[in-house]
Formats: C-alpha cells, sequence, structure tokens
C-alpha cells in the first residue's frame, strides 16, 4: 500500500491489547475449567496423537487471526487515488525569459563558467518550488513562462500545475537559428500583458480562484532590437490593465567562444543591458527594477521579488480515495466462523 494508504479510524487499534488480554485469559480460563484429573498421565503421553488432536489448536489460530483482521476493517483502511488542489486566492505571474544568442555567454559562477540561460533556469525553477534556503515555493499561485529572442512564445500558459512548467523551463534554451536572433523586449512584454488581461478577465472567483495581483517578471541581458511595439509601450499596456513588471538586467562580464589563429578562445564581453529602458518599464507599472552582475546576485533578486509579491493565500486540497475494509471484513468474518464451526464439530474438545 505504502504511503497513499492511511486509516480513517486507527483508534480502532486501541482495541487490540484489549483482545488479546481477553483471547489469552479465556483460553487458560477454559483449560483450568474443563481439565480431568488422572493420577498418571505417562500412557497418554507415549501413545501417538490422532489428526484430530494435532489439529486442536487451529480453531483458536483462526478466531484469534479473523478477529484481528476485523478490528483492522474497523480502522477503515483506504488508498488515496487522487488529490486536487483548490486555491481561492493567487497571484498571476508570467515570467519573461531573454533566450537571444547573447545568452548563451557564459560568466563565472563560483570556481566554473556557466551559461546565463542555464543560471536563469536554475533560479525560475528555484523560485517556484522553492529552495533549502530562502524561498519557500509559490505552489498556489498561476505561473506562465514566455520565451523570447527576434519573436516572442508562449512556452506554458499561466497555471497551476507546475509540473508542466518546470518542464518546458528545463527544456529552454537559446535560439539556434541566426535569423531568429535578436531581443524583442516589447513584443514579449506585451503578450505576457495580453496573457494576463485575458486570465483576470476569465476569472470567476465564485468557481474557482480569485486573482489578487497581476505581475510580470522580465529579464534580458540586452537591448531591444526587433518586434512591433517599443517597450515603453508596452509597458504603457501593462500599466493600463493593472500589471505590475519587475525588471531585471542580467550583465556583468561574460565570456564566448571567438575563432582565433589560435583556435578557439574565450574572450571577455561586457554587458549589453539598456538599465534605462528597464527602469523605466518598472517605474511606468509601478514595478522595480534589478540589476544581477552575477550568479548570486540573481538568486538575491528572485528572493527579493518573491518577498515583494506575498500575498493571504487560502488553499484546500481535495482527495479521492478508495475503501480497503471490505475486503479485510469479510475475510475475518469467513476466518472466524471457520474457528467457531470446528470448534463446534470437528474439533470440538470433550468434555
Amino acid at each position: 500500500w505504502g504511503f497513499r494508504m492511511s486509516f480513517e479510524s486507527p483508534w480502532a487499534f486501541a482495541l487490540i491489547p484489549v483482545f488479546l488480554l481477553v483471547f489469552v485469559f479465556s483460553i487458560f480460563n477454559k483449560r483450568r475449567r474443563y481439565g480431568i484429573p488422572f493420577s498418571s498421565s505417562h500412557p497418554l503421553s507415549v501413545s501417538r496423537k490422532s489428526l484430530r488432536q494435532q489439529l486442536l489448536w487451529l480453531p483458536q489460530l483462526l478466531l484469534f487471526t479473523g478477529s484481528i483482521l476485523l478490528i483492522m476493517a474497523l480502522a477503515r483502511p483506504r488508498e488515496r487515488l487522487d488529490e486536487t488542489r483548490k486555491v481561492t486566492n493567487c497571484v498571476a505571474i508570467e515570467f519573461v525569459i531573454d533566450r537571444s544568442g547573447s545568452m548563451a555567454a557564459e560568466i563565472e559562477n563560483g570556481n566554473r563558467l556557466e551559461r546565463r540561460i542555464d543560471i536563469v533556469k536554475r533560479n525560475l525553477i528555484d523560485f517556484i518550488e522553492g529552495n533549502d534556503k530562502e524561498l519557500k515555493g509559490r505552489p498556489d499561485d498561476l505561473i506562465g513562462l514566455i520565451a523570447f529572442a527576434r519573436y516572442a512564445d508562449t512556452l506554458a500558459p499561466l497555471s497551476l500545475s507546475h509540473d508542466v512548467l518546470k518542464g518546458f523551463t528545463e527544456g529552454l534554451d537559446v535560439v539556434k537559428v541566426k535569423e531568429e536572433d535578436g531581443t524583442s523586449v516589447g513584443d514579449a512584454l506585451a503578450l505576457a500583458a495580453a496573457r494576463l488581461k485575458a486570465a483576470a478577465e476569465n476569472n470567476d472567483p465564485d468557481k474557482g480562484y480569485a486573482i489578487t495581483s497581476k505581475i510580470i517578471i522580465l529579464l534580458t541581458d540586452g537591448e531591444n532590437n526587433a518586434g512591433k511595439y517599443t517597450p515603453r509601450e508596452a509597458a504603457e499596456l501593462a500599466a493600463k490593465w493593472g500589471i505590475k513588471v519587475y525588471s531585471i538586467g542580467f550583465g556583468g562580464t561574460a565570456y564566448i567562444e571567438m575563432n582565433s589563429l589560435f583556435g578557439k578562445r574565450r574572450m571577455p564581453v561586457g554587458s549589453a543591458v539598456d538599465e534605462e529602458t528597464l527602469r523605466q518599464i518598472a517605474q511606468i507599472t509601478d514595478g522595480e527594477y534589478f540589476q544581477a552582475d552575477t550568479a548570486e546576485q540573481l538568486s538575491q533578486v528572485y528572493t527579493a521579488i518573491d518577498e515583494l509579491e506575498k500575498t493571504e493565500i487560502v488553499s484546500y486540497t481535495q482527495y479521492k480515495y478508495r475503501e480497503l475494509f471490505v475486503n479485510l471484513a469479510l475475510a475475518g468474518i469467513a476466518l472466524a466462523a471457520a474457528g467457531i464451526i470446528l470448534d463446534s464439530t470437528f474439533l470440538r474438545r470433550l468434555p
């Protein structure tokens, strides 16, 4: 059964010690009551026992086992088949992640170099699921994921099913086709705002959850150079629809591989983050701008945003169970009945 099994009435197990005492006392008292005195039991000890004599213990064992099974049935064992988490208040969060070619640049992370995109993915999952440090996770929030380079794409819709979101996050990578490279901050921001607006409009608190606030967490390592919307236009749309934007500039010194006369070499490159535009986006939407130059600083940024976006969560979980007591009860009744019948017929003791 494993960890999915539970007992609805575990107090029934308290009857087992009481039953054991009564059972042992009844056996002892029965032997004393029906004992017959003999001058010598030696002739009986050397005589061969019949099959019935050899099985005299069987009715008691059957009755004992059947009674234990009946007590277990009384405790109502059941197996959990499914669970449904219901949330009445939540925050709707759209992650907007830059996946342009520059996000493949490596930065120092401790004693090793790691790609920016990989650091971002790890921190995003920690934000959603929590870690062993400051982040507790966001299990009760609607979370979606949009990635962008030259074009913005919805990778995961807003949902409470974060396992799906985690899978899309782990599969996120930089663009491989040169024609798709670029940084369309405005288009990605506008798409995220539209998704949040639609979620709020279709939300019915009486039938599900109430969205208490809508936020976008935008991360990029560059500046807007593609797309239909400018970052300012997209930010004004978000502000109009009551959406707050936390913008993150993930810059710092990075290293890229370049071909040289001596083969491929790692060359340091500076940051191309457009801090002024990211600050403007945050200011227009009443959000906040964060600058992160290292993996540790990015982790601190996500922790700070997690602290800023707290809401009173009202949630409950519904479970579906399969009752298991019926088979135990039937087996217990059958064994106890067999013990009583044998004790009264084939294995009856005389006197």
